[in-house]
Formats: C-alpha cells, structure tokens, sequence
C-alpha cells in the first residue's frame, strides 16, 4: 500500500513540473520579443569593449567584410565609409542594411584625420575590385 502512495506521488509530481514547465514556456514565448529587446540593449549598454591609440595604426591595413558588420553592431566611435556610402556614427543598429558589406571579402583601410590628429572617418574599399 505505501508503494502505491509513494508511485502516486512521483507521478503527481512528475506532471506538475511538466504543466507547470508547459505553462512557463508558452508564457515566456509570447513575450519572446520584448525579452529579447531587454537583453540586446543590456548587451549593448557596456560601451566600448577595445580602444586603441590610433598613432600606433599601420598605413596599409586589410580587414575582412565580418570585422566591418561587427564594428556596426558594437556601436561606431566614428563615422566610417564602406565602397564610398558613408555610415554616421549614430546609425541605427537594428535598421542597418548589412548587405552593404560583404563579410567574405577584404577591406583596405584607409583613416582619416583632422587637423588636431583627431580621427574624423574610416573609409574600408574592397580589395581587389570595383567598390
């Protein structure tokens, strides 16, 4: 008799935690934007994760087309030119069209600066064709 009381309760208790896990998901899955909105703008609130003494940046550099969108979505710190269209520093990230750049190919780097060797734009064209 106490087996059978004991094999009630594991199973009483076996479908509680799937309707309560059923429950919590279906829950969770309408508000699935909003949840999502609140962590990418917690993701992006850290400001900038590298900075660099831009004297010490080589003249003749190459980057690839993936190191370009990753710069866009971690936030410009200055206005940059990919194949002459120029992107502003305050761009939005979500309304970006990414297919401007091409993240196979590589980018020459060419950098911009003002009279106070202040950096005012990165200009990237593609290597080896036309922008």
């Amino acid at each position: 008799m106490e087996e059978n009381i004991l094999k009630a309760i594991s199973y009483f208790s076996a479908a509680f935690f799937i309707i309560t896990a059923v429950t919590l998901f279906f829950t969770l899955y309408n508000n699935k934007n909003e949840i999502m909105d609140t962590i990418s703008s917690k993701i992006c609130e850290k400001g900038p994760v590298y900075e660099t003494n831009y004297v010490d940046i080589p003249k003749n550099s190459t980057v690839s087309g993936a190191f370009i969108i990753g710069c866009i979505k971690n936030g410009l710190e200055t206005d940059i030119s990919v194949d002459s269209v120029l992107i502003p520093q305050n761009t939005d990230i979500s309304a970006f069209d990414y297919d401007i750049v091409d993240y196979d190919s590589e980018y020459n780097v060419e950098y911009v600066f003002n009279t106070s060797g202040e950096l005012v734009m990165v200009k990237y064209r593609k290597k080896g064709g036309e922008p």
